[in-house]
């Protein structure tokens, strides 16, 4: 355990992403946040921005010493009457709920192929409404994960590249140093 210079424990925060699903329909939309056991309705905090970002935060103590806290944002489509977003917690599921204010049909994750709104439709559930994993529409730190993980291909060939160029350069030098010493 770090002690800080007083002597007194440091107090320690485990930074947590928790698990999120979307429900969509015409006249609603649902988030579903699946929270730790422990975390109680106190310590929970939602707020909506002027530019649209739903921000649900909390934090926790697990002892003394630590606590677990997590953050998730994203964004709230402009046909959702903010006025009507309620949350219910209950059994450690936070639910969202956010009316519109007309019903739209949701349309299918396009990728880079002109859908700007980033919503991804997947199988159905249980009771046959759609389910979106929370994807393009969090903008939480931990959401870069996929662009990081879709970019280790592309920065391990330009890495593998360099120690190409970088080996042929030292063979060239080698070569040019063997070939210019006298025998």
């Amino acid at each position: 355990m770090a002690v800080t210079k007083e002597g007194g424990p440091t107090h320690f925060y485990e930074e947590i992403e928790p698990f999120c699903r979307w429900r969509r329909t015409e006249d609603v939309d649902i988030v579903e946040l699946h929270l730790p056991s422990g975390l109680k309705k106190e310590h929970l905090k939602i707020q909506i921005s002027n530019t649209g970002i739903l921000t649900i935060t909390g934090s926790y103590p697990v002892d003394k010493t630590k606590s677990i806290k997590f953050r998730k944002e994203t964004k709230v489509e402009k046909s959702c009457n903010r006025n009507e977003i309620r949350a219910k917690f209950s059994k450690g599921v936070l639910y969202v709920t956010m009316p519109k204010t007309s019903p739209t049909a949701v349309a299918p994750y396009l990728g880079s192929q002109g859908n700007t709104s980033g919503t991804r439709v997947s199988e159905s559930d249980a009771d046959g409404s759609n389910i979106a994993k929370c994807g393009r529409e969090s903008h939480s730190k931990f959401s870069s994960l996929r662009e990081r993980l879709w970019r280790k291909p592309i920065i391990e060939g330009v890495a593998a590249l360099v120690v190409v160029v970088v080996a042929v350069v030292g063979a060239v030098k080698a070569y040019q140093c063997v070939i210019a010493s006298p025998v």
